[in-house]
């Protein structure tokens, strides 16, 4: 069975499951932070989702400056 992962990076809240579509692979990343969804994506592995929502945190963190 596969996982899920949370991880707080940058002040942000990162949260990683196995995609619920059973027709597609995967794993779905969301950053939040405030109790607000920032950003979301799908990814091949979780190692991949991971490097997605810590570089979207990094995008969203130069956005603020």
């Amino acid at each position: 069975m596969q996982t899920t992962y949370e991880e707080e990076y940058l002040d942000h809240h990162i949260y990683i499951e196995p995609n619920p579509d059973s027709f597609s692979e995967g794993f779905e990343w969301a950053i939040c932070k405030d109790d607000s969804e920032w950003d979301n994506g799908l990814e091949f592995s979780i190692e991949e989702a991971l490097k997605a929502a810590q570089k979207a945190v990094d995008l969203l963190q130069g956005s603020s400056n």
